[in-house]
């Protein structure tokens, strides 16, 4: 029975790589038994873990026979950028709503001083407002992305419950 993996993983990069170079292959590169690479390709086995020394080794073996790049360490990549957009989409989602409401506000700044000068039209006093009511928007969407991180960042911040 083939057992389920995590596409993105490095047990499943593993797995494909005895595959493509075979168990002997591999063991002969690093110098491990099979056994240490099957379990080290086992989802279910988080205890037995290949070391960089073994990746580094593969991948060059990889690299050698097939030409087509460094399976074990793009896998490696692709978890850490998963991990990282997860694990810091709160502070991109505020950097987001920042970038909007410094624009929003630097144009309703404007629109404002624009509005104050001496015989500013009715044009100008209209825009000054929209450009505020604008500012105002990308404030409360601003206030919005900042509690969600802040409820994100107690629940993490919450020890686990141990009972």
């Amino acid at each position: 029975m083939t057992k389920l993996r995590e596409p993105v993983s490095i047990e499943n990069a593993l797995m494909q790589l005895l595959g493509r170079l075979t168990i002997e292959r591999c063991a002969e590169v690093t110098g491990r038994k099979p056994s240490y690479l099957h379990a080290a390709s086992d989802p279910d086995k988080p205890d037995q873990l290949l070391t960089v020394r073994d990746m580094e080794l593969l991948d060059l073996a990889s690299h050698a026979e097939f030409g087509d790049g460094f399976p074990l360490y793009e896998a490696l990549g692709r978890r850490l950028e998963s991990s990282a957009a997860e694990r810091f989409a709160d502070q991109a989602a505020i950097g987001r709503a920042c970038m909007a409401v410094a624009k929003e506000t630097g144009d309703a700044t404007a629109a404002m001083i624009a509005a104050a000068l001496p015989g500013a039209s009715i044009a100008q006093l209209e825009m000054a407002l929209r450009e505020l009511e604008e500012a105002d928007a990308s404030t409360d969407d601003a206030i919005a992305v900042v509690r969600s991180a802040l409820k994100h960042a107690r629940a993490e911040a919450r020890p686990p419950d141990t009972s």
